[in-house]
């Protein structure tokens, strides 16, 4: 009977694909497959047939030589028949022990995960498609909005990049990452400079996150946050700088939100039912 390929049984020798005999011992394959497994079981009746015939000697001896009872002889005999049973009995249950822990497959070492992309990923990317983009992040003030901004700032720094955030120091996103110190947290103001901060950080990839442009609007007026955007996509159209700016849009009039979309050719969106890539190229 062919077999697949594997080793003889008897000899070690491994066997070929299909072989029907052992190359190096000339055993039938299928032969001593089933042999072997045959072995326990006859090893067992072995064991458990030479307990009972060497009992049976003993007690035979015993009695001719006067030291059992001829009226106690069932007693003894039976004790001694127990005695054997329980012997191979434990005997079986040992081996068979032992050949389970043996046949059992050694657990596999856990993989190494990879860097979190908890961002990238919310937004159906691997994270070196997010390097370079420049973001519009629209969010919804009643939503925990400043996780996702975490999310991506520890992104930046599993995958080894330099990651800047721009906020002022009592918003949420400062309370959020101020303990992550591989995180560098500017406290930004009304006369804070981009072109400052990246020469200040010529390591590429660099990652900013510009928090917000609502604030900037808000403090000044629309024009200057459309203007400030513009000059800042400019400066930082390095390829290898990903930049977020984040806005609230319902602290706008419709037209202005619409003119600050116009600037960015990725819009990103966060709400009650979490982050939403809105259009990504």
């Amino acid at each position: 009977m062919p077999t697949g390929a594997g080793f003889c049984k008897k000899c070690g020798a491994p066997l070929s694909e299909g072989s029907e005999f052992c190359t190096k011992c000339g055993t039938p394959a299928g032969q001593v497959a089933t042999e072997t497994l045959r072995t326990p079981g006859h090893s067992g009746r072995t064991l458990g047939a030479g307990l009972i015939l060497l009992w049976i000697g003993i007690f035979l001896y015993l009695i001719q030589s006067g030291l059992i009872p001829l009226q106690a002889w069932p007693a003894y005999f039976t004790a001694g028949l127990g005695t054997a049973l329980a012997i191979w009995g434990l005997t079986r249950y040992l081996s068979r022990s032992f050949a389970h822990v043996a046949s059992t497959p050694k657990a596999k070492s856990p993989r190494k995960e990879k860097p979190t992309q908890r961002f990238s990923g919310q937004l159906g990317i691997e994270h070196p498609a997010l390097v370079g983009k420049k973001i519009l992040f629209e969010f919804d003030p009643s939503t925990p909005y400043q996780d996702a901004i975490r999310d991506f700032a520890l992104e930046c720094v599993s995958n080894k990049e330099t990651i800047v955030v721009l906020t002022p120091g009592s918003s949420v996103i400062h309370q959020t990452l101020e303990n992550d110190k591989q995180v560098k947290v500017i406290n930004l103001t009304h006369d804070t400079m981009l072109s400052p901060i990246l020469d200040d950080h010529p390591d590429r990839p660099l990652d900013l996150v510009y928090y917000s442009l609502t604030d900037l609007a808000l403090s000044a007026d629309s024009r200057t946050a459309y203007g400030f955007a513009v000059n800042s996509i400019r400066q930082l159209s390095d390829p290898k700088v990903t930049a977020i700016f984040l806005l609230n849009p319902s602290a706008h009039e419709p037209r202005d939100v619409s003119s600050l979309r116009g600037l960015f050719s990725n819009l990103v969106t966060y709400g009650k039912e979490g982050m939403t890539p809105v259009k990504f190229a």
